[in-house]
């Protein structure tokens, strides 16, 4: 696959990834998340996720959907703390339309009051219905718990007391002050050419850049909290649920990758992780045992989740503990990072494969680091890491003094 960037003079840059394909890809980033957001108004990135496809100044929301779906068309969009995304899948022939219309919503979006009052009711039930669900509510809260204090702590979905409170003028500032082509990108995947995207863009931006103001919670950098905590809440919930976990490595610092390597050991996708091998094949004490890191963009977080029985709980936790300190300990032999590796590389094979996911990869990646690694470069600087280097991440990382303890029972 071949990538092209581009910067137009309003600061929009773009990258395209041009591959001959009846199927085009077509999205918005922007460098604005829930970290961004005032704390009285918890949840307002989100809600602006939902109210972008509600009316713009030339459509209605009946005709933004109908103009897209009506040929074909997938339309998404997701909030981070970091990042909102907005994109559409659809035949090549109709990529203008869809490209007028993405334009069209992240310059002129009206947010209409009308439209506000049935999408708040809409956030509020997802609210809801996302805290009878204690295996997903738990990633929350221990973010909280991790990051207390800071705006990378808090629910991407606010709470009913914080949606409750935004009305649509405060939508429409935060737009305006955020929605700016110095902090987004065009991307897109498919049979297209630079000069196609780059016409549009003249046509919906300004020829001048104007500096975007700091985020919320990232001048001066992120302070981390006090010590660890361990935490017991009580919930009507058949299963303990249970998090350890602590902060990590940004995205910008050169062991991420060692650490992503160490978690997919720990508790990737793969049958064959540490965890899964020893918590559920041999010991049959859960169901579901994971290992997750996320790196922001001054900080990260490195996290193992199960649910269990609650008798069996105090076990599996002990056996978490156990491996984390197992790797900390011991270092790999050359021949288990070897086998990591291969493992690794054929994942990436596969998730690249996932034409939708590799190109919001790269929507993702360019937003924040100004260029895409090829899966080629990925690997190159992952077999630079050697069982030395990796046991220092472990070292540091794995310490069990330094995790914090979430657990609904």
């Amino acid at each position: 696959m071949q990538y092209q960037t581009e910067t137009h003079p309003s600061g929009l840059r773009i990258i395209l990834c041009h591959e001959p394909s009846a199927v085009t890809y077509l999205g918005f980033a922007i460098r604005v998340g829930t970290r961004s957001e005032p704390r009285r108004y918890y949840g307002l990135a989100h809600s602006i996720e939902h109210m972008l496809f509600k009316g713009t100044r030339l459509r209605t929301a009946p005709q933004i959907i109908h103009r897209l779906e009506a040929v074909g068309a997938e339309m998404n969009a997701y909030t981070t703390k970091e990042e909102t995304i907005l994109y559409v899948a659809l035949p090549r022939r109709f990529a203008h339309r869809a490209l007028q219309s993405l334009f069209d919503i992240v310059r002129g979006s009206t947010f209409p009051e009308e439209e506000w009052a049935k999408e708040q009711e809409v956030i509020l039930d997802e609210i809801r219905s996302y805290e009878d669900s204690p295996s997903e509510l738990i990633f929350d809260e221990f973010e909280d718990q991790v990051f207390r204090g800071h705006p990378l702590g808090h629910a991407i979905l606010g709470t009913e007391g914080s949606v409750g409170r935004i009305g649509v003028e405060v939508q429409r500032r935060f737009f305006r002050e955020h929605y700016r082509p110095e902090g987004m990108v065009l991307f897109a995947q498919g049979d297209l050419s630079m000069e196609e995207l780059t016409a549009l863009c003249s046509h919906y931006f300004p020829q001048v850049a104007t500096p975007l103001p700091t985020p919320s919670g990232q001048a001066g950098g992120l302070t981390l909290p006090a010590p660890p905590l361990r935490r017991v809440r009580r919930r009507d919930t058949s299963q303990s649920h249970v998090l350890v976990g602590r902060a990590a490595y940004s995205a910008f610092d050169p062991r991420r990758l060692g650490l992503s390597l160490l978690t997919n050991i720990l508790g990737g996708t793969g049958m064959n992780a540490r965890l899964n091998m020893e918590l559920r094949e041999r010991r049959g004490l859960v169901y579901n045992v994971e290992a997750s890191y996320t790196p922001y963009s001054d900080t990260g977080l490195f996290s193992v989740y199960f649910g269990s029985s609650p008798e069996a709980e105090a076990e599996a936790l002990g056996l978490v503990l156990q491996e984390l300190e197992r790797m900390r300990r011991e270092p790999l032999s050359t021949t288990e990072l070897q086998a990591a590796l291969l493992q690794l590389r054929g994942q990436l094979t596969i998730a690249s494969d996932n034409r939708e996911q590799a190109f919001l990869s790269m929507g993702k990646a360019f937003l924040h680091h100004g260029y895409y690694e090829s899966q080629q470069e990925l690997e190159r600087r992952l077999e630079r890491f050697t069982p030395e280097g990796l046991h220092a991440i472990a070292a540091e990382m794995f310490c069990p003094e330094a995790f914090h303890q979430l657990i609904y029972r």
